[in-house]
């Protein structure tokens, strides 16, 4: 066989998923992995050369094209796309490769077919990510692993995990590229759960946004088939096609919800306020959601300034503000003190009885120690398009001092009446990032390392620099 290069294999892996109909590649959750992401990750997990790696959902074969060139001889790959085996065939002389339904069958069926006494030294690849409904369904007749795969997010890539649980020998490696929305979101809690409190998490490694045409960002989780009471989780990240290591944080620091911190720095600033402040749902304890009024008078979004809006005046009392639901972190929070004006759907407003509190709360929605904990903390370091819901404002910080409650209040009356972002109004901003920083006991260092982040990532309009 006349070997093909790994470069003119891209451009045949590349070419066949182009071939492949939209829909059904975003309803079945297939996108291939390239050859260059795939070489950058079986390198640095560096597996042991006589390591036994299979690939469940191999697509076209790029994993299994790269171990090869690395040396890795004992290499096996399946997959249900019989045109994309086709082509993995022809690129890997190995009868290790199979058209096979890796999901609906159990891991001893599995083995079988690929004429393994044992499970596997290490699972790798990117299983496909698509919700399970009527029209995307796993073929079993196992109702128990259907049931933990529901309860666990109804997902395929759920269902990819567990079935790695199987496959995999006591302390072999697990590495997949998974939706990095897995680390946080409610719904996957359960398995998320189980793997803090059973398996080694290795590493994680932020890839962001990747893959351009999926939504969302995604992650290389790597496990280890075993448990340590000691681990340290080592956070990488994908930098200017590099992969950087960023710090370590203790396994067993999570209980539920998984934080890509990027810095010491991070992780020391969240473990204080953290560790100090109430959360905004034990200060505000009215209503926190969306807007509900239909009338054509009703404010949305796009009406919303930072502290006003653009076509009426700032109400002088009530007990509403409203936030722009959509969130950018360019932008950061959008929001005004609302009065009793109705909202629509594109606004999340939280309401409480005292409209000093509300002003206050709205001074800090718009520091930059807010964003930069929405940002790092409640958004996990997503730089896509969020949303203000409930969910997200609920975490945030409040602490409330009695010798700069006033002071923020006032400053945020003077920013609805000051001409918008003109260089009065921006004092009055560093005014009240001045205030918020004191009032949570923020130091020089933390601050400068605040500012300059959200500098970074903020658009120039938001900063009056002289």
């Amino acid at each position: 066989m006349i070997k093909i290069s790994l470069e003119h294999y891209s451009c045949i892996s590349k070419n066949y998923e182009k071939s492949l109909n939209a829909g059904f590649k975003k309803d079945n959750g297939i996108f291939y992995t390239d050859i260059k992401l795939a070489s950058q990750i079986m390198e640095f997990l560096s597996l042991p050369k006589k390591s036994i790696i299979l690939d469940p959902c191999c697509g076209t074969g790029n994993f299994l094209t790269v171990a090869k060139e690395l040396g890795y001889e004992k290499i096996y790959g399946a997959d249900i796309d019989k045109c994309a085996i086709s082509l993995a065939k022809k690129n890997i002389d190995t009868n290790n490769i199979r058209t096979l339904d890796t999901l609906g069958n159990d891991a001893e069926y599995i083995l079988n077919k690929f004429n393994l006494s044992e499970p596997v030294d290490a699972i790798i690849g990117n299983p496909p990510y698509a919700p399970i409904a009527k029209d995307i369904m796993i073929d079993t007749s196992d109702y128990l692993f259907l049931r933990k795969v529901k309860d666990s997010g109804s997902n395929l890539f759920i269902a990819a995990m567990y079935k790695a649980f199987d496959l995999i020998k006591a302390n072999g490696t697990i590495s997949y590229i998974i939706p990095k929305n897995f680390l946080h979101v409610a719904s996957y809690s359960m398995l998320r759960k189980t793997i803090l409190n059973e398996k080694k998490i290795v590493s994680i490694l932020d890839i962001g946004k990747y893959f351009k045409n999926v939504r969302g960002e995604q992650i290389v989780l790597t496990l280890e088939n075993s448990f340590m009471n000691d681990n340290n989780i080592s956070i990488y990240k994908y930098e200017d096609c590099e992969i950087v290591k960023k710090l370590e944080v203790p396994q067993s620091f999570y209980k539920d919800e998984i934080l890509l911190f990027s810095s010491e720095e991070d992780f020391t600033i969240y473990k204080k306020l953290e560790g100090t402040y109430q959360k905004f749902s034990d200060v505000c304890t009215g209503y926190v959601g969306r807007g509900k009024s239909k009338s054509d008078k009703a404010i949305v979004g796009k009406d919303i300034r930072k502290f006003s809006f653009k076509n009426i005046e700032v109400p002088k009392k009530g007990n509403k503000v409203f936030i722009q639901n959509i969130y950018s972190a360019e932008a950061g929070i959008i929001a005004s003190f609302a009065g009793n004006l109705e909202a629509g759907e594109t606004v999340t407003v939280f309401t409480d009885g005292d409209e000093k509190m509300c002003r206050y709360i709205l001074g800090f929605l718009h520091s930059n120690l807010c964003n930069y904990y929405l940002l790092n903390f409640c958004y996990n370091n997503s730089k896509l398009t969020m949303h203000t819901d409930a969910k997200y404002l609920k975490k945030l910080p409040l602490i409330i001092k009695d010798n700069t409650f006033s002071k923020i209040v006032s400053v945020v009356k003077s920013l609805e009446k000051i001409e918008y972002m003109s260089d009065s109004w921006f004092d009055m901003m560093e005014a009240l990032n001045d205030l918020i920083y004191q009032t949570y006991n923020i130091s020089e260092n933390e601050r400068l390392h605040i500012d300059l982040q959200m500098k970074s990532i903020q658009s120039k309009r938001w900063h009056n620099d002289k």
